[in-house]
């Protein structure tokens, strides 16, 4: 299940901190051990900047079933694997020689307290194996309003930011949020 709003919010962070962003790439896939035919999926997010190529993936992780859960992480590392050669290919402006790649996961669902072997706990112990920075929505949501209270420091006109942008600033400069 794709987190629309969570792409929204990250892309927006990543623009802000002067990234070029762009949403929903399609990402043609090839028959793999875990796709039965070729198909399909799309990118969520890709934010570039320097040397630096970052490929953000959303996804709920309320956990599927236990019986499914490696088909989500086969499928996942499966975008992960086959998107850095799609993306230098689209964007040959990239050199793969000195571009350094990122794989980041943004997902909801942590819990307040491990119990050590939940959903939460192998989907960590999947994204270090894998070299894939886990992060929670609710950080990527203080991440951002760090950035936003350092870019308007004041309730002076935010401007043409984004609807959830305008939306935090008037929270943020009514205490709303600290």
């Amino acid at each position: 299940m794709g987190l629309n709003w969570v792409e929204d919010i990250i892309s927006h962070l990543y623009k802000l901190e002067g990234y070029m962003v762009v949403e929903n790439e399609d990402l043609p896939m090839p028959k793999t051990a875990n796709r039965r035919v070729p198909g399909h999926s799309d990118i969520d997010v890709i934010a570039i900047k320097g040397d630096e190529l970052i490929h953000i993936e959303c996804q709920s992780w309320w956990g599927p079933s236990k019986e499914n859960e490696q088909k989500g992480f086969d499928r996942l590392k499966d975008r992960f694997h086959y998107a850095p050669t799609h993306i230098f290919g689209k964007y040959p402006f990239l050199d793969k020689g000195k571009i350094r790649v990122k794989k980041i996961f943004v997902t909801t669902g942590k819990p307040e307290k491990s119990r050590g072997n939940g959903p939460w706990d192998r989907l960590h112990k999947f994204c270090v194996e894998n070299g894939i920075e886990l992060m929670e929505v609710n950080d990527v949501i203080k991440r951002l309003i760090e950035v936003l209270k350092e870019k308007y420091p004041d309730s002076h006109i935010v401007g043409k930011e984004k609807g959830i942008a305008r939306f935090l600033m008037h929270l943020i400069h009514n205490d709303f949020l600290k």
